[in-house]
Order: structure tokens, then C-alpha cells, then sequence
């Protein structure tokens, strides 16, 4: 008798576990799935200001000496120019439009045998001292593609640095 009893009792419980994970699946899901999607994202456009920067960097490391000193249409140096347009055809697509993506490069002088920084603008530009190298860096934030905010706290900086290589 007992033993018809446990058999009628567990063919009410055949689907109990079908049940509970349909109930708790999507929400692991949601909890694991929704952190690695914005995660993959963050990556994507890291990734992407990285390689923009570099590309923008090995430009300006064999980039003659003179477009240094040429004044571009922004009121800064010609190698400048092309330089911050190499970041933005590349960004474009990748970074939302209308985030700043202008960078920040520091020049590297020799002066009496010692690096010495300085800007790279025309007027500060120095033909005399010979340029020894670069840093150029650029600052994002990252902005959510799912919700389209801001998130402070996902800065992304890139700084490469590069020897000077042109003539």
C-alpha cells in the first residue's frame, strides 16, 4: 500500500525540476549575461581607442620634421592634424559621436644632452634641438551603448609612447 502511494506521489512531481529552472534560469542569466555584455563593449571601444592611438603614434614617429613646424587649418602643426584625423575615422562608429577624441602629445627634445619635454605646437616647436620621441594620449569615457550613459567610474586612457623615427 505504502509503495502505491510514493508512486502516485512522485507523478506529481515529474515536472518539478523543469519548473524551477524555468523560474531561475532567466535570472541567472540576466545576472551573469547583462555584466559581460556591457563588459564586451567596454573592451570593444578600448580596444579601439588603442589601436587608434597607436596607428596615430607610429604616424607621427616617422612624420617629417617640417610638419611639425607647418601650421595646420586648427591652429595646430600639420602632423597634428592628420594625426587627430587618424583617430577619429577610426574611433568613428566605435565611440558615440560627439565625445571629444583630440590628443594630448608631448614632444621630447635633446637639450644639452637631456630630454627635456615640451609642446608640440608651431610656436613652441623647436627645429634647433633634435625631437627624440612622443607621448600621445587620449582620454574617453565610456558610454553604454544598452542605456546610452555615461559611466564615470570607466575611464579609458591611452598613453603610448614612441621615439621620433623621421628625418
Amino acid at each position: 500500500m505504502r509503495r502505491a502511494r510514493n508512486l502516485i506521489r512522485r507523478q506529481y512531481e515529474v515536472g518539478a525540476i523543469a519548473v524551477e529552472t524555468a523560474i531561475v534560469l532567466p535570472i541567472l542569466l540576466l545576472f551573469l549575461a547583462l555584466p559581460s555584455i556591457v563588459l564586451a563593449f567596454y573592451y570593444r571601444q578600448y580596444t579601439a581607442a588603442q589601436k587608434a592611438v597607436h596607428d596615430a603614434a607610429i604616424y607621427l614617429s616617422t612624420a617629417p620634421r617640417l610638419d611639425f613646424a607647418t601650421l595646420g587649418p586648427d591652429t595646430y602643426s600639420a602632423a597634428i592634424t592628420v594625426a587627430n584625423k587618424i583617430v577619429k575615422n577610426e574611433l568613428a562608429g566605435i565611440v558615440p559621436a560627439g565625445t571629444d577624441t583630440e590628443l594630448t602629445i608631448t614632444c621630447y627634445y635633446l637639450v644639452s644632452g637631456k630630454q627635456k619635454a615640451n609642446g608640440c605646437k608651431p610656436a613652441v616647436f623647436n627645429l634647433d634641438n633634435p625631437l627624440v620621441g612622443f607621448d600621445v594620449a587620449i582620454n574617453l569615457p565610456f558610454i553604454n551603448p544598452l542605456t546610452g550613459t555615461e559611466i564615470p567610474s570607466a575611464y579609458m586612457s591611452v598613453i603610448p609612447s614612441v621615439p621620433y623615427m623621421g628625418n
